[in-house]
């Protein structure tokens, strides 16, 4: 059970280490317009032989944090004809990398220059369309593995990438 807890944490999960969350939006849009949201495609894309936790819990922990961060944004939740439709796919793969470290990267008494490292990289791209299918709002956030708690990751780039939701662009002052 140890090993597979530790899979899912190289699997799905940083929040210190090798984040990288990039959000994209319709900057000339009124996102007051907008007042209900559903979930429609979610999906989890980690290979059956890599997952550790249910797709289940991994579905619950996303859903969670957008619904958390979309109500305090005023929005209702709804099972219905929405004026957002939320979708997501998250999922690990293991990598590798290799690489040279240069004469500076030696250790003493050794001559090796060259290193080798294996490591999951979590992806979670997070879309918020509107009711004609045309993309508002998209979160698109790849992670290297380090933390041991999916959730609190999963909960981070939510909110980090939603901060912004629904609020006016900020006008730059004329000088």
């Amino acid at each position: 059970m140890k090993k597979q807890w530790l899979l899912l944490v190289t699997l799905i999960a940083s929040v210190a280490y090798g984040q990288d969350i990039k959000v994209d939006y319709d900057k000339d849009l009124d996102f007051t317009q907008f007042k209900t949201f559903r979930f429609g495609e979610c999906e989890v894309i980690t290979p059956k032989d890599q997952q550790v936790v249910s797709e289940e819990q991994i579905h619950k922990w996303v859903q969670t944090a957008v619904i958390r961060e979309l109500e305090s944004k005023g929005l209702t939740r709804v099972d219905s004809s929405a004026d957002i439709i939320v979708s997501y796919a998250i999922g690990a793969m293991a990598r590798s990398d290799a690489g040279s470290v240069g004469p500076m990267g030696l250790t003493p008494g050794s001559m090796e220059r060259n290193y080798m490292r294996d490591f999951s990289q979590g992806s979670f791209i997070l879309d918020l369309n509107n009711r004609s299918n045309i993309k508002v709002w998209r979160i698109n956030a790849t992670t290297t593995a380090t933390v041991t708690d999916g959730e609190t990751m999963i909960d981070g780039i939510v909110a980090k990438g939603l901060r912004k939701f629904g609020k006016p662009e900020k006008k730059k002052k004329k000088k």
